[in-house]
């Protein structure tokens, strides 16, 4: 798939990634909700959402290597990630990393998880002892490189720095833009 982009198709293509991107996390934290969501699939939400956030950067890359050059963008990239805090910089490499395993075919580096969730009120009908509540169990995943978060905040920190990414990318590019 080429990452090319026309100047005027710019700004809807990177928007487009991240909203995509950002129905896929909607979808995420439905389904991390402690209630049975079966037709959710938290591990193909993470992929597709790491599908998508994943072409922001080669969009911008491709582009800006077109528009200035392979040294003023390599110049450009290497001070935006030189302003990041360590924190968001550490973020910002193993989003890169989980987008090279997605491109390499190898799926996100991802744990499962198991979470109690409220039984469904109707299922009570056909106990033989009212009281009894059945423990109904949900799988959920993680990042294995984040496993005490929430795939979702994972992902949400994700989307963020991608968001942050596009912004300054925007914003310093524009003179090669309509």
């Amino acid at each position: 798939m080429s990452s090319t982009v026309r100047p005027d198709n710019l700004r809807a293509a990177l928007a487009a990634k991240l909203a995509a991107a950002m129905a896929q996390l909607v979808e995420l934290r439905e389904a991390e909700q402690p209630r049975v969501t079966v037709h959710l699939n938290p591990r193909e939400n993470v992929g597709t959402f790491l599908q998508y956030v994943s072409r922001v950067h080669p969009i911008a890359d491709t582009f800006g290597r077109a528009q200035a050059g392979d040294l003023q963008f390599g110049a450009w990239y290497g001070q935006w990630v030189e302003k990041l805090g360590e924190a968001d910089r550490a973020l910002w490499k193993q989003l890169r990393d989980e987008c090279v395993r997605q491109e390499r075919g190898q799926g996100a580096a991802l744990i499962e998880v198991e979470i109690s969730v409220a039984a469904d009120p109707s299922s009570a009908v056909h106990q033989s002892v009212p009281s009894a509540q059945p423990d109904v169990r949900k799988q959920l995943i993680r990042f294995a490189t984040s496993p005490d978060r929430a795939a979702s905040d994972v992902c949400d920190d994700y989307l963020r720095l991608a968001r942050r990414f596009a912004d300054a990318f925007v914003r310093d590019y524009a003179r090669f833009l309509p």
